[in-house]
């Protein structure tokens, strides 16, 4: 028998004798148990993206915990789990290097401002293509890199030449709003359909929970859900001048909210703002997918639906008349218990009166902005639970099963 069969019969007999994979292991168990990989995620209570990556030996920095939860649904030593993690990630080793072949990481500077990335805390490095490509596939539900397609430009309200400004910057950001829609997957109503008629009823109640900071938005995002209507905040990016966006995702009207201002009534206008859209401009925008609220784009019937939603918004908010009978009150020391006494009669929060305020004559009262800022709630206790962060290392999966626990339900 020649050498090259020997070689044959050997292989075949390692082959044979070859143990086992985490994988494989894995798959064995749910056929022998007849489950389903979903169930098992929710036995194990971490997301597919961070499963796949235990299974496959790819996640070079792992939680603990979750291999002790594999060897529990397992049934297996955790010790032995532990080893059998350690042999598959010396396999993985040298696929890595995938990662970071020179097409990939021209994609990845062809598309992506990774020094806006970085600031923002999204990745720790902008030459670690490894690990950038691993935070972008796991926040952005893809499985590969070079599946990443930017959205199209906003035509919405715009002509097809508008090139706005930090165009990648853009569109990461829309394209974070939109796998984060797509996950929660709003399933109320039909598949095509809002409640309109019913959203319309609902409107007056809205502006009184501005009056309370903790729960306010939370209760309203609840009932906009319901309604058909999904509401998230997605924190600014560097240099991303948008106050809010309307998305169409599987044909839903969604609203990103943001923190450009960075104030606690920018939150109540922009979601009235956004709401607008979705009531009178939700046709125009489903032909393009998305409208963000930007002053960026200075196409003229951009502006003017623009301006329509402000105006809109100020008008329900708290109408011109009235803002007009407290103004003496807004730049008087002694008129603070008179400002709240009317906002509460006007069931908004007195915040709303001063950034208002602010807004209309902040060139000529130069402490305008400053009261505001004095008079707002903080925003992080009113955005907790509809709240990504880019900090947040965890899959858009995961994000969003807690999201749907604590608000999307």
């Amino acid at each position: 028998m020649g050498n090259d069969q020997y070689n044959d019969i050997e292989s075949i007999l390692h082959g044979l004798f070859k143990p086992p994979t985490l994988k494989e292991l894995f798959e064995q168990k749910l056929a022998e148990l007849r489950m389903p990989p979903t169930t098992a995620l929710g036995i194990l209570g971490f997301g597919s993206i961070p499963l796949k990556r235990l299974l496959e030996g790819s996640e070079t920095v792992v939680d603990i915990a979750k291999l002790f939860k594999l060897a529990d649904f397992l049934q297996l030593p955790k010790d032995e789990v532990i080893k059998m993690y350690t042999e598959s990630l010396e396999r993985a080793h040298f696929q890595l290097s995938e990662v970071t072949s020179p097409d990939k990481v021209k994609f990845i500077k062809k598309n992506f401002d990774l020094v806006t990335l970085r600031k923002a805390g999204f990745i720790e490095s902008i030459s670690d293509f490894q690990d950038i490509e691993n935070r972008i596939l796991s926040r952005l539900g893809l499985k590969s890199i070079m599946e990443y397609r930017k959205p199209p430009v906003d035509l919405a309200f715009s002509s097809t030449e508008f090139k706005p400004d930090h165009h990648l910057t853009r569109s990461f950001w829309t394209s974070q709003a939109i796998s984060c829609f797509e996950e929660l997957t709003n399933p109320y109503h039909n598949k095509y359909k809002y409640k309109r008629d019913e959203l319309i009823k609902y409107f007056p109640e809205i502006r009184w929970h501005s009056t309370k900071p903790e729960g306010g938005l939370h209760a309203v995002v609840r009932r906009l859900f319901k309604l058909g209507v999904t509401v998230i905040f997605l924190p600014a990016l560097e240099n991303l001048k948008v106050r809010g966006a309307t998305m169409v995702v599987n044909d839903k009207p969604c609203i990103v909210l943001t923190n450009l201002f960075d104030f606690y009534p920018s939150l109540w206008f922009t979601l009235i703002h956004e709401l607008y859209h979705v009531l009178l401009d939700l046709d125009d925008i489903r032909e393009s997918k998305y409208h963000l609220s930007d002053d960026s784009n200075d196409q003229a019937s951009v502006q003017q639906r623009e301006a329509l939603a402000d105006e809109f918004a100020r008008e329900y908010l708290l109408p011109g008349e009235k803002m007009e009978r407290i103004r003496t009150r807004v730049t008087d020391p002694t008129g603070v218990n008179a400002v709240h006494d009317f906002a509460i009669e006007n069931h908004i929060h007195p915040s709303i009166i001063y950034a208002f305020h602010a807004f209309e004559r902040g060139k000529l009262d130069r402490k305008a902005w400053m009261r505001t800022r004095r008079y707002s709630p903080p925003l992080a206790q009113s955005i907790i639970d509809i709240s990504l962060s880019w900090k947040d290392s965890r899959s858009i999966e995961e994000i969003c099963k807690e999201l749907k626990i604590r608000t999307y339900n």
